[in-house]
């Protein structure tokens, strides 16, 4: 009876002795700080891993912090005594917490941080100092002195440290595509998911010297994209993000994925105005559409236009206005016209660009064949003459018919499309990546701003009637136009043979050793610390055309992009190229010319004008090789 008595006093002593609770701290509280309790508990595997779980409990409405705590706070951490120097933290999925427009991310309630000591010889005892953050209308800032001896292996300790794990986001699971681009002040993190989205939730780690704000969401079909404000934590917009390494969770209705991805350069959010507000991208529409008229793929309609004019025996104002609204209208229908065929195209997930139906082989040729008709009806080979009933009641109800007139604005604006004008492309890249009620309004925008010489000639018609009086001149105007229309009849035909052969031809008075472009080829010239010269354009593109034979073949700059230390890099859009749309859209481009310099003093890359000039392309390449501009 005696040795019962004693064996069960040993047993009750083994269960109160701090021996046997040694593989955990118990709940720990501190004097200055009665809203949170802290535990720490140990234990070690058969394989020696020793395995840790820090359970955290908080008083309603107070929180903790993840390990990158956003805009305020500081992250748990723990001064680990010798010999033990750190510890493998895996941290589960977080919350947002925004107060006051400040945005940070953790833990309210209760959460359990696991951590794993493996590739060191299993303490005998762990001691350290655990630092915890705990904030609600003030934060309180604690230090936790602990000291465990990692016991064997526990069912109930195993259990939990299995379960505290299942809430750690994993490697994959969730998302089928993810990217993540830069541009000033912003990044776009671009995630698809076969599933779709419910309620997505993005946490970030944020670089060295770099702060992130609340990310907006925006859903297009099943990809996600999320916008994040950055900035340096105080009034600027925060170092350029692209080229580093990108580490966040993507969590969505339970599931959530670690992931690490390359920052490249931003794509174009779908409805987002790219840091313009919307009546600055309607004055960018207007001017893009008005420069139009001066661009030479409009200059023989605008001559066709003059020429109608001057053939009014008498220069009645009604009959000039009337013209010229009919040619307004044709320019807006036109307009119009291209919003729809944008529209179903982004409808039906095709490719978008300005002056894409220059890559169908059946448009090139109808244009064609229109320009050399106008051509050869200007040279008095043929003339198109209407029934006569038809043409008195064209002239009777249309102003001396209307039609044609009309189609001459729908002409120009056709023959405008292949040309990427200042202005032009903000705008054409803003209204393709909008709403699609933002889409048509910009482009009525640019109908109207391409209609502003026609108005005001409609609206002062005392303008059109200063010109010379008819003459013989005429005669020899009318051959000018005859050969204008055939040269653009011409150019056009020239543009057929790229679709029936796999390859462009591009001017072979050309010295400069093209590569084909790629981000890769950018990249891998950067690592070999070159300067990359990057040219994408088209046969159909006339602004290209003009770049090429003012700046790009003149001897300083092809001497410069001979240079052993430039790669130069061409893309072409001739024929539809998913590379090259895609190439553009990352960049928010949707019309060539595009050129960007990159190098060792522009990692980042610099976009240059649509129209290049020699001193800019030259100055811009000694900055890229982080030379002084001569």
């Amino acid at each position: 009876m005696l040795s019962l008595f004693r064996q069960a006093l040993f047993c009750l002593l083994l269960l109160w002795l701090p021996v046997s609770w040694a593989a955990e701290s118990g709940w720990l509280r501190s004097a200055d700080n009665d809203h949170a309790s802290v535990r720490l508990r140990a234990d070690k595997t058969d394989s020696g891993e020793t395995r840790l779980l820090l359970d955290v409990k908080l008083e309603e409405g107070w929180k903790t912090y993840w390990r990158s705590p956003g805009e305020g706070g500081v992250a748990p951490s723990v001064d680990w005594k010798s010999p033990l120097r750190s510890a493998e933290w895996f941290w589960p999925a977080p919350q947002r917490f925004d107060v006051a427009g400040i945005t940070t991310q953790g833990y309210h309630n209760q959460v359990t941080i696991p951590m794993a000591l493996s590739g060191v010889p299993s303490p005998g005892k762990i001691t350290g100092v655990l630092t915890l953050s705990t904030c609600k209308d003030v934060c309180l800032l604690t230090d936790y002195p602990f000291e465990i001896t990692p016991d064997a292996g526990e069912e109930t300790f195993a259990y939990d440290y299995a379960q505290a794990m299942a809430k750690v986001p994993r490697p994959d699971g969730l998302t089928d595509s993810l990217d993540a681009g830069y541009r000033a002040g912003e990044l776009v993190v671009k995630a698809t998911r076969a599933a779709g989205w419910q309620k997505p939730e993005l946490y970030l780690d944020a670089p060295e010297e770099t702060s992130f704000g609340k990310p907006s969401f925006k859903l297009d079909g099943k990809t996600l994209w999320a916008t994040i404000p950055t900035s340096d934590g105080w009034d600027g917009a925060g170092p350029d993000l692209r080229g580093r390494t990108l580490s966040l969770v993507l969590a969505d209705r339970g599931i959530a994925q670690q992931s690490s991805v390359t920052i490249t350069e931003a794509a174009a959010v779908p409805g987002q105005t790219d840091n313009f507000v919307l009546w600055q991208v309607v004055l960018f529409a207007l001017l893009g559409g008005f420069i139009l008229n001066l661009m030479p793929c409009v200059l023989p309609v605008l001559g066709m236009k003059l020429g109608s004019i001057l053939l009014v025996q008498q220069q009645d104002r009604r009959v000039i206005r009337q013209q010229f609204l009919a040619s307004v209208a044709g320019i807006i229908v036109s307009f119009m016209a291209l919003a729809l065929l944008m529209t179903v195209l982004r409808l039906t997930n095709q490719a978008l660009g300005w002056g894409i139906q220059f890559q169908n082989v059946w448009f090139i040729g109808f244009m064609a064949l229109v320009m050399a008709l106008f051509s050869l009806n200007l040279f008095g080979l043929f003339d198109v003459r209407l029934p006569s009933g038809l043409t008195t009641r064209l002239a009777t109800h249309g102003g001396n018919g209307m039609a044609g007139h009309f189609w001459q604005g729908a002409l120009a604006t056709l023959l405008a499309t292949p040309c990427s004008a200042p202005f032009l492309g903000t705008a054409v890249a803003v209204a393709l990546a909008a709403p699609l009620p933002v889409l048509w309004g910009l482009f009525l925008a640019l109908g109207l701003g391409m209609s502003l010489p026609w108005l005001l000639i409609a609206l002062r018609p005392g303008l059109a009637l200063r010109l010379p009086r008819p003459g013989r001149w005429m005669n020899w105007l009318r051959k000018i136009l005859a050969v204008m229309m055939l040269g653009s009849a011409l150019w056009l035909v020239s543009l057929l043979p790229a679709h029936f052969s796999s390859a462009t031809q591009h001017a072979s008075d050309e010295r400069i050793a093209w590569q084909p472009l790629s981000e890769e080829a950018i990249q891998n010239a950067l690592a070999q610390n070159k300067t990359v010269f990057v040219d994408v354009t088209a046969d159909w593109c006339i602004t290209c055309k003009i770049n090429k034979l003012n700046v790009l073949s003149s001897d300083d700059v092809q001497k410069a992009l001979q240079a052993p230390d430039v790669v130069a890099l061409r893309g072409d859009w001739t024929l539809p190229s998913k590379e090259i749309a895609d190439f553009l859209k990352q960049r928010g481009q949707v019309a060539v010319p595009y050129n960007q310099i990159y190098g060792p003093g522009l990692p980042q890359g610099q976009a240059l004008s649509t129209l290049l000039s020699r001193d800019a392309v030259l100055r811009t390449l000694a900055e890229a090789k982080g030379e002084e501009s001569k």
